[in-house]
């Protein structure tokens, strides 16, 4: 399933990717607008993106197993999710753009039921991650149509994730018992990124950015929060956090300061 959703995220970048090259390739050279926007920005985003979670959905699979002989409802795997963050974006020159920025995915699989007055059961799966992203983008030439420059580019850098967080398992508190049972795996990692869009400039301080992005990064080195063991897979190999994935990201640009090319 993993292979399948791979070669999904390489099509849907390869397909942006050929759009963003026709559209360079029609690009005629322009002025206006990109030359009203300021050197440096900071662009606001948000992007919904697929996730891997291999090893987590595994796991997931087992807790319902587990519930099920309890008579629960499963809990769903978690293959989407949303990342929203913040990029400072630096013009160097009229063609390269320096990248760099970090935002926040968090995702969780929940079943919460009230059977009686004063009895609660929780059981659930969550992921926090904040990948942190250091990287360049290559602008092609620019379209200009009244008051509107289209500017496809191309990016890629590196990517870290950094506090990646995972929760899983459920608690009970019932007439006559309580019971609570969660693993916290937690690591970092690092990877990288691939990106291919089209930015938008007005006559404003204010851009938009519409782009694919393809994440590659994992937590390798996987251990449980509270005795510091690494974790390991029925199988016997290491746990992994990957939510490794494709997205599709808007994002709002403020222009702050510094005199724009000419």
């Amino acid at each position: 399933m993993r292979v399948v959703a791979l070669r999904r995220a390489a099509r849907a970048v390869a397909v942006v990717g050929m759009v963003t090259l026709g559209l360079a390739t029609l690009a005629t050279s322009g002025r206006a607008d990109e030359q009203r926007v300021r050197r440096f920005g900071i662009a606001l985003y948000a992007m919904p993106t697929n996730m891997a979670l291999d090893d987590l959905n595994n796991q997931i699979t087992g807790l319902n197993i587990f519930t099920a002989q309890q008579n629960l409802a499963p809990i769903e795997d978690i293959h989407w999710g949303a990342q929203f963050g913040m990029e400072g974006r630096y013009t160097v020159t009229h063609h390269w753009t320096a990248v760099a920025g970090f935002g926040t995915i968090k995702k969780a699989s929940t079943l919460d039921l009230l059977p009686q007055v004063g009895q609660h059961i929780l059981v659930q799966a969550r992921i926090k991650t904040v990948p942190v992203n250091l990287g360049a983008a290559y602008y092609f030439n620019p379209k200009t149509s009244g008051n509107v420059t289209l500017r496809p580019f191309l990016g890629a850098g590196l990517e870290r994730l950094v506090e990646t967080k995972v929760k899983i398992g459920g608690e009970a508190v019932l007439q006559d018992t309580s019971f609570t049972s969660f693993q916290r795996p937690q690591g970092e990692g690092i990877g990288w990124y691939g990106e291919a869009g089209m930015h938008f400039m007005f006559a404003s301080r204010y851009s938009l950015i519409l782009n694919g992005m393809y994440r590659h990064a994992k937590s390798q080195q996987v251990y449980e929060e509270t005795t510091l063991a690494r974790l390991h897979n029925p199988d016997g190999t290491f746990y992994e956090i990957d939510p490794s994935g494709f997205g599709i990201r808007l994002a709002v640009q403020i222009g702050l300061f510094g005199k724009p090319l000419q």
